[in-house]
This record gives structure tokens, C-alpha cells and sequence, in this order.
């Protein structure tokens, strides 16, 4: 084979890299890390293509990606900025477009604007390993580039809405997926051999164009209740970015391409606007930004090759499966041997429902429970590279020299403390706290257990306040003072559900128990109304009756009129509170604990304030947190609401100074670090 190498597009060098092999014009993106459609990108691509289309010798043209991945996405940075052109819609129109037969080289993770790039060129030659995806939902955003009109087109609407709601990133080589793929190749070494032969061969076929395929709409009636069902579901929920996909998807059914692809686009512009998108954006942004914790050494992490977990519980338990599916060897420690066995059984009970539900395979479970050691604590502690503390009371035992120790459950923290969100298996939340008196060497391994694994850390310097907690507590301590105004509790939780928090906070305290709640002192004044409901023998959810009673068999919350006698009664005349200043008041008090805990350097910023709301404590995340959702509510607006109340606890109510700020130097929540 001869090859004719004619240079690289100027000034896009290093992003676009263009060779000819054997009149095959072949566009390399080199855009490290994952190939990102940048605007050099974008650029250098467009200048690629006219080059290519305009060379005489050239009869197929071949986009690939360097490195590890084909454009894995847009660059999400360049959503909050006016468009530059080209764009990406114009730039998969220009593919299409083609006079020349287009072929996309896929391998790594292919998604979003990638996706859509690849769905733009005429044919697609994969990796088998290639993964594929439409994750724009995750942004509070529909596909922009067409991905809502070409799916459809070539996989049918079921699929496509599948796709593009589930946001879930999905493999090439199965069906229905492999009907993106023209040709599948099972080792990377090979791609690029049978991309060029693959181009070879369909440049007597010339373009395919994919906006011209209509198999995914050969069932017109099936697409029609389809969408139906898909809108009727979508409407029931709180997010716009699901309602405008289906009504994009029908366009693609309804109307030509072009003025389908008009609606996408004007949609997305209106969805990225929107502060459902901006508070998705900037969650998106803050769990990356949480999870680089700046360490002393410049070292990478440790690795963890042995977990001792020690404990009963069941805490403890969702530990051991959360180690045991990340891959590593655990040893549980254990005193008693009866309920050592139980815990065991239970662990094995809870693989076999994952085998039988289909989320793990036969081998993977056994290689699981291969790799777990159960025994007396003394044995299991030895040759350890992290000891666990998974209940209380289990810190007897002396570590092995060179292993880090930490705890798990709320309780003092001597070095490290990693506080997971519960249930410990399934969240995606660890607060990993470090004491003031932790060594050097501690954090870093702490920190290589939590991304081992996939979980999301949040450096919190404490000996055990955790941010959870104080956000919480500082939750709870608003809603009280809400109450001592005037405001009924049922209307308090009326207006936050409605709102988007999933259990607001007199519903909470119900949930956990009226006993056990706690809040901090208060010594400017304001009550504990659970404290108050308590001393009244309504103990909570467990027990039927808290601040609501709960009948039946599904245990539906009521409110309870003397409830709001017995407020009334303890409460004597109160100012009032309009049901509108709800929302602006509790945003303000949630922001200012958050001021406060940035203030103290217990956390490094205020969006790590939101990961862990969002992760660990069901704050909506289409909100942003409570931080952002107090800046996109409108900071000056809720310094206001603030300012104007006059109750007693009047320093848990004034605006912090660093929030005052934020509004003076209008800048965002995301500049608000220690």
C-alpha cells in the first residue's frame, strides 16, 4: 500500500491531522483528553473536509479519533458562551452533505455531539469495545446536532427515546445498538486496516445520507402510541428536558428533516438558558472539581490490595458488597461466629439477587465471594493496607504497622473518617474527613479506597462534624424558625415538595424519629418544634404519628389538626408568614450554614456543599444544591428575605459577608472558596 502524505490544515494543526492514504483523505481528531468538540476542533474539521472534498485524488474520507476515544462529547465549557461557528449542528450538516462518501472510525466512548458527529457521516466502521450514548438529559439538555432526528430514523423511536432519556451509555456490538455500526472489528489493532478497506468499498456506493432513512418509522402506528406514551410519562415529571426529547423525537416522525432539526436546535437553545440546565451543568462540573483533592505528595495514590472491614451491621454489609464489586479482597472481622455466619449468608443472599436480576453473572458473584474472608477480628486485621471501622465499638483491635485506620460511623475522628451516604452499595457519596491530627500518609489512601470504588469524595476537615450534618441541621432549624413565624408545618413541607425536595423536612424528621433528631443550640431563641411534638408522644413515622399521622397499609402521610392546635397552643401569637417567602427564606439559611462551613475551612468550596446535598442528602439535582439553587433563585432576593424577618435567633439569620459579596461583585456561587 502507498501512502501520500499532503499535510495538515493550517493553523489547526494541532487539533485536525490529515493524511491521504490510497485516495482515502483520513481526518484525525487530536484534541487530548477525549477529543472534546472544541471549537478548534470544529474548525480544523471543517477546514479537513473542504480539503478533502476539493482534492481530486481523494474519493472517501475517513474521521477518526487519536488516542483513547472518537469525540467523547462537546465541550460543556462552551454552553454558557454565544455559539461559534461553526457549530456543531453545521458541522454534522457539512458532513452529511458530502459530496464524497464519509466514514466515521469509532472506538472508546462515543457520545453526545460525538455521537451525533458519527450519526452525521455516511457510514461507521466500530470497535466492538465502542460504547455509544445520547447523556444530554444528565445536562438538563435534548441532542442538539441532530441526534434527536437521525436515531429515530435508523433505530425507530422506542430505541431512540430509550437512548436519549436513559442518558445511558450503551454497547455497539448488541442489537439494537449494532444498527449504527456498518462494520464491527474485534481487535483495535486492526481498526484502522479495515476502516481504509471499508472506505474502499463504498466509494463506488457513494454517500448515504442518514437524515434520507426512514426504516425506523416503517411502523407508523407503533411510533404514534409510542410517542404518546412517552409524552404521558414525561410530563408527570419536574424536569423539561425529557418533555422537549419526546416532542423532538415526534418532530423527527412529523415533520421533514430540516424543520425537524429546526425544532431540536431552537429547543436546545431554550433548554440551555434554562436554570434547570445550569444547576445540571454546574453538578456535572462540581463532582469533578470535589473529587481533585489537593494532597501534599505529588505521588499517585496508594494502592489498596487487602480491605479489612470489622463489624457487624448493616452498614457493615453494604461495605463488603461495595468493596467485593469493585474488585477487592476483603477480610470481615467479626467476634461472635454465629452472627459472623449470618452476615456472611447475607452477603451471599444479596449476590444472588443480583445474579438472579441479571445485573451480575454467575462467575462474577463466585470470583465476588472468592475473594471474601470472614473471621475473628485479630486475623483478619493482619497484612491489612486499610482497616475499616464499620460499627461502633470495633476499634479493639490494633492495626497492622503501614495500614491507615479509618471509621465509618458517626463518631469521633482520630485521623481519617469516611462518612458514606447511605445505603453504602448504592450511593455514590463518601465525606472523607480529616482530624487535625492525621498523618500525612492518611488521606491519600483514604481517598484511593473511595475512587476504588466509584464512589465521589469530599474533603471535609473535621473530627467528625460532617457537612451532611450541619446542612441538616441547619435544614431542620430554618423550618422550626418558619414555624415560631407564623408558618403551618404542613404548608412549610407543601411548598418544599412542590418545590423539588423529595422529603422535606418535617416529613424527614417524621422518617428518622422525633427523638433522635437534635438540632444545635440556639441561644438567640427559636423552638425545636420536635421536640415539642415528641414530648407529646408522637414519635415519628415508626410509631404512626410525628407531625403527621400515617395510616393504612402504605402508611400515606395525613396532617393532624391538633398537630396544629398543640403548635398554636405553645406558639401564642406569631406575625405570619406568606407561603411565598417559604422557598427564598430556607435557600438563604441553607446558603449562609454553607458560607459558614466555607469560612471555617471545613470544606474547601461551596460546591462540594452541593455534591454532598445533592449525593447524599436527596436534594434535587436539577436544582444544583442548595448553594447554587440560592444563586439561581436569586442571592440579592433571598439576603432580602433574610434581612426583613424578625425572629429571635437572629445570628443564625443575618447574611454572612461573604454572601453580601457575592451579590456585591456579582460573581457565582462557584468563586466562593477557602
Amino acid at each position: 500500500m502507498t501512502e501520500r502524505v499532503t499535510g495538515e490544515v493550517q493553523a489547526m494543526a494541532e487539533a485536525i491531522h490529515y493524511d491521504v492514504t490510497d485516495g482515502v483523505a483520513v481526518l484525525s481528531i487530536c484534541h487530548p483528553p477525549v477529543n472534546a468538540l472544541a471549537w478548534p476542533v470544529r474548525d480544523g474539521l471543517l477546514r479537513a473536509l473542504s480539503q478533502a472534498e476539493g482534492d481530486p485524488e481523494v474519493g472517501a474520507i475517513l474521521v477518526a479519533g487519536e488516542g483513547s476515544t472518537f469525540p467523547a462529547g462537546a465541550d460543556i465549557a462552551e454552553f454558557d458562551a454565544a455559539p461559534k461557528d461553526p457549530w456543531v449542528p453545521e458541522l454534522c450538516t457539512r458532513l452529511e452533505n458530502c459530496a464524497k462518501p464519509v466514514v466515521a472510525e469509532l472506538h472508546g466512548t462515543v457520545l453526545g455531539g460525538g455521537f451525533e458527529l458519527a450519526l452525521a457521516c455516511h457510514y461507521r466502521v466500530a470497535l466492538r469495545a465502542t460504547r455509544v450514548g445520547l447523556p444530554e438529559v444528565k445536562l438538563g439538555l435534548i441532542p442538539g446536532a441532530g441526534g434527536t432526528q437521525r436515531t429515530p430514523r435508523m433505530v425507530g423511536v422506542k430505541v431512540a427515546l430509550d437512548m436519549i432519556l436513559s442518558g445511558r451509555i450503551l454497547p455497539i456490538d448488541r442489537p439494537p445498538y449494532s444498527t449504527f455500526a456498518d462494520f464491527l472489528v474485534a481487535s483495535p489493532n486492526d481498526l484502522r486496516s479495515a476502516a481504509l478497506s471499508f472506505c474502499h468499498d463504498v466509494m463506488a456506493k457513494g454517500p448515504r445520507p442518514s437524515r434520507d432513512r426512514q426504516e425506523g418509522f416503517a411502523d407508523p402506528v407503533a411510533t404514534q402510541t409510542e410517542l404518546r406514551s412517552r409524552a404521558e410519562e414525561a410530563s408527570e415529571g419536574p424536569e423539561n428536558a425529557p418533555r422537549e426529547a419526546v416532542a423532538a423525537v415526534e418532530a423527527a416522525f412529523l415533520l421533514p428533516f430540516e424543520a425537524g432539526c429546526a425544532f431540536e436546535e431552537a429547543a436546545f437553545a431554550e433548554l440551555v438558558a434554562s436554570d434547570q440546565s445550569k444547576a445540571l451543568r454546574y453538578a456535572f462540573f462540581a463532582e469533578r472539581r470535589a473529587a481533585k483533592v489537593p494532597l501534599t505528595a505529588a505521588a499517585p495514590l496508594p494502592r489498596i490490595g487487602a480491605l479489612a472491614v470489622l463489624g457487624a451491621g448493616a452498614l457493615a454489609s453494604q461495605l463488603v458488597v461495595a468493596a467485593l464489586d469493585a474488585g477487592l479482597t476483603v477480610r470481615w472481622g467479626i467476634a461472635d461466629e454465629a452472627i459472623r455466619d449470618a452476615a456472611r449468608a447475607e452477603v451471599e443472599d444479596s449476590l444472588e439477587d443480583a445474579v438472579s436480576d441479571g445485573a451480575l453473572s454467575r462467575d462474577v458473584a463466585s470470583a465476588s465471594l472468592a475473594r471474601l474472608t470472614c473471621g475473628a477480628t485479630p486475623l483478619m486485621i493482619r497484612d491489612a493496607d486499610l482497616v475499616l471501622d464499620a460499627s461502633r465499638g470495633s476499634r479493639a483491635e490494633t492495626a497492622p504497622d503501614g495500614a491507615l485506620r479509618a471509621t465509618a460511623p458517626g463518631e469521633t475522628v482520630a485521623g481519617v473518617g469516611l462518612r458514606f451516604a447511605r445505603p453504602a452499595h448504592l450511593s455514590r457519596l463518601v465525606e472523607v474527613l480529616e482530624a487535625p491530627q492525621a498523618g500525612a500518609d492518611q488521606l491519600p489512601l483514604a481517598l484511593a479506597l473511595v475512587k476504588r470504588l466509584g464512589k465521589v469524595p469530599v474533603h471535609v476537615r473535621s473530627d467528625g462534624v460532617t457537612v451532611g450534618g450541619k446542612m441538616t441541621r441547619a435544614l431542620h432549624r430554618a423550618a422550626d424558625a418558619l414555624v415560631d413565624l407564623g408558618a403551618s408545618p404542613y404548608d412549610i413541607d407543601a411548598v418544599l415538595s412542590d418545590w423539588g425536595l423529595e422529603l422535606p423536612p418535617f416529613l424527614q424528621r417524621d422518617a428518622t424519629g422525633l427523638k433522635g433528631v437534635g438540632t444545635e443550640e440556639r441561644p438567640g431563641g427559636g423552638r425545636d418544634w420536635a421536640a415539642v411534638i415528641a414530648q407529646a408522644g408522637r414519635s415519628g413515622r415508626a410509631a404512626g404519628r410525628g407531625f403527621y399521622n400515617y395510616r393504612g397499609d402504605a402508611g400515606a402521610p395525613v396532617a393532624d389538626p391538633l398537630v396544629l392546635e398543640m403548635i398554636e397552643r405553645a406558639r401564642g401569637d406569631a406575625p405570619g408568614l406568606a407561603k411565598q417567602a417559604i422557598v427564598p427564606l430556607m435557600l438563604g439559611a441553607l446558603a449562609n450554614e454553607g458560607v459558614r462551613l466555607v469560612d471555617r475551612g471545613i470544606v474547601a468550596r461551596a460546591s462540594d456543599i452541593d455534591v454532598v446535598m445533592m449525593l447524599g442528602h436527596q436534594f434535587p439535582r436539577w436544582r444544583g444544591g442548595p448553594m447554587k439553587a440560592a444563586e439561581l433563585h436569586g442571592l440579592f432576593r433571598v439576603i432580602r428575605a433574610m434581612e426583613a424577618i424578625d425572629h429571635p435567633d437572629r445570628a443564625f439569620w443575618a447574611p454572612e459577608p461573604w454572601l453580601k459579596a457575592l451579590v456585591r461583585d456579582g460573581v457565582g456561587i462557584e468563586t466562593l472558596s477557602a
